[in-house]
């Protein structure tokens, strides 16, 4: 255990009481898995990497709350875990509530926390990478079942791990970009007949998802502006109208499928605030948004796709839907009325 990084943490602590553990080990420039392991003992153990067998083992949880988070997005649903399946480094879990997409690849450490709260203890399985930043966290509500928590704490908490030092190392685009290809990663593009086949895509030209929506402006993607997005959830919620929303990270994407209500700005954040799903999303770090159109079987599917300054991924939306059956009308009508006349962007320049 870092001795000198958790007396820094609770001096920290003491100067800024209600400070995320987040954001203290960004404040004292180290990984959130690092912080929390200065930790371990009776409150914070190591799970046993077996994450397949424990996923498999969630859904006797009993009704939780599974948060998956970016650096700009925050995702929280609240359920029970239903037909978990594992094949290899993947799985699903897909219910109505808690929908996952999840990627083993990038899982590497677990811990179990026990945290004070006013009426208790508050319980939470917590799951982050090889750069100890957080995947996914599946936390205990006064709904839960506590025999299946203490049930998973003891078949999973291994006493015997030591925690190592999780690696600074960032890995490389490899991305090429490369804007000779872009008329024939189009007419690919025209020919779709699945949403799933776009990663494909991508793969095969070598191409970052922002280079490729700059590529297919005014064609297949169309640029919208921060204000629009928000004006656009602000629509969706007056209309009641049900609505995908997908907020991922390399080793997670959690879906919320329904209806959002209570929207509430705060600051730099744009918050929903409904009984079942929570949405935290930081506006002030998107860099762009993009309104994409995809042809599948079943006739066009339209995403609104949200981006940071690193070109990264912050979430997606989609109108809800599945296979077999077709977008609503509404949804497509409605994410037209925020398209506006499309600049001449050049992928170069991404």
């Amino acid at each position: 255990m870092n001795e000198n990084l958790k007396q820094q943490w609770e001096n920290l602590i003491k100067e800024m009481p209600k400070l995320r553990i987040r954001d203290a080990a960004k404040h004292l420039n180290v990984s959130e898995a690092e912080l929390l392991s200065t930790k371990i003992g009776p409150t914070v153990k190591l799970l046993n990497p077996d994450w397949a067998s424990f996923l498999l083992n969630t859904t006797n949880l009993g009704y939780v709350m599974a948060l998956t988070r970016n650096e700009s997005c925050v995702h929280e649903r609240k359920g029970v875990y239903k037909n978990l399946s594992v094949n290899g480094q993947t799985a699903l879990a897909v219910g109505e509530d808690i929908d996952l997409r999840i990627f083993l690849q990038d899982w590497k450490y677990g811990f179990y926390v026990e945290e004070p709260k006013e009426n208790g203890i508050m319980r939470s399985f917590q799951f982050f990478d090889s750069k100890g930043e957080a995947v996914h966290k599946i936390y205990q509500t006064e709904k839960s079942a506590i025999d299946g928590w203490e049930i998973a704490k003891t078949q999973f908490v291994d006493e015997t791990l030591t925690f190592i030092k999780p690696s600074s190392e960032t890995k490389p685009k490899t991305e090429t970009n490369d804007t000779n290809e872009i008329p024939k990663f189009l007419d690919a593009w025209s020919k779709l007949e699945d949403t799933h086949d776009f990663f494909s895509l991508l793969r095969k030209f070598n191409y970052s998802r922002e280079f490729s929506l700059v590529a297919a402006n005014g064609r297949f993607s169309f640029k919208i502006s921060k204000e629009n997005l928000l004006n656009l959830m602000e629509q969706v919620s007056k209309l009641e109208m049900d609505i995908m929303i997908f907020v991922g990270n390399p080793g997670m994407i959690q879906i919320h499928t329904g209806k959002i209500q209570r929207l509430e700005p705060m600051g730099p954040w744009f918050n929903v605030l409904d009984p079942e799903f929570n949405l935290h999303l930081r506006t002030d770090q998107i860099e762009s948004v993009w309104i994409v159109d995809k042809p599948t079987k079943d006739g066009l599917v339209t995403s609104v796709e949200v981006f940071d300054n690193a070109g990264n991924l912050i979430l997606q939306m989609f109108g809800k839907r599945k296979p077999g059956i077709p977008q609503s009308d509404l949804w497509y009508q409605l994410t037209r009325d925020y398209v506006e006349k499309p600049e001449k962007l050049n992928p170069s320049l991404v």
